[in-house]
C-alpha cells in the first residue's frame, strides 16, 4: 500500500483492452460507490 498525499483520496489502476472499457468501468463501477462524488482519470500510454 501506498501514501496518498495532496487533493486526491485513493488512486486506483484500471486496465483494460481500450479507452472505451476504462470509461465504463468508471462510470459502470467506480460511480456507483457511495460516496465517491467526482472522479479524476489519467490515461497512461506506453511508448514505442
Amino acid at each position: 500500500m501506498d501514501v496518498v498525499t495532496g487533493p486526491y483520496d485513493i488512486i486506483a489502476l484500471v486496465e483494460a483492452r481500450d479507452i472505451t472499457s476504462i470509461g465504463d468501468v468508471v462510470t459502470g463501477k467506480v460511480h456507483t460507490i457511495s460516496g465517491v462524488v467526482r472522479t479524476v482519470t489519467c490515461v497512461a500510454v506506453a511508448s514505442a
